[in-house]
């Protein structure tokens, strides 16, 4: 051990008394992380990633789901007076315009 710190630019060598060189290191023998897909995809799909915020995404999600039944409420409402008063004009065809 003293001829592998002799070349080293330390002035103490017990800073050196926990190096060992055993193989049962596990870090230097890990695996790579690698994911394995159970399902079968077709080869021309795309995969791209959202610009939004995932956050953002998620709170407009709610807000829909949440507002989603006074939309339709509402709707109806409006259907139930729009045939009493309608407030659209007929549209002119090229013939009619002037």
């Amino acid at each position: 051990m003293a001829d592998f710190l002799k070349g080293l630019p330390s002035h103490d060598e017990n800073n050196f008394t926990k190096y060992h060189t055993d193989a049962s290191c596990k870090s230097s023998i890990r695996k790579p992380t690698v994911y394995i897909s159970t399902k079968d995809y077709p080869s021309e799909q795309v995969i791209t990633t959202e610009k939004t915020n995932i956050l953002l995404r998620y709170l407009h999600q709610q807000w829909d789901k949440k507002n989603s039944n006074k939309k339709r409420d509402s709707s109806k409402a409006s259907l139930d007076t729009s045939t009493e008063t309608s407030s659209k004009m007929p549209r002119l065809g090229d013939d009619d315009a002037s």
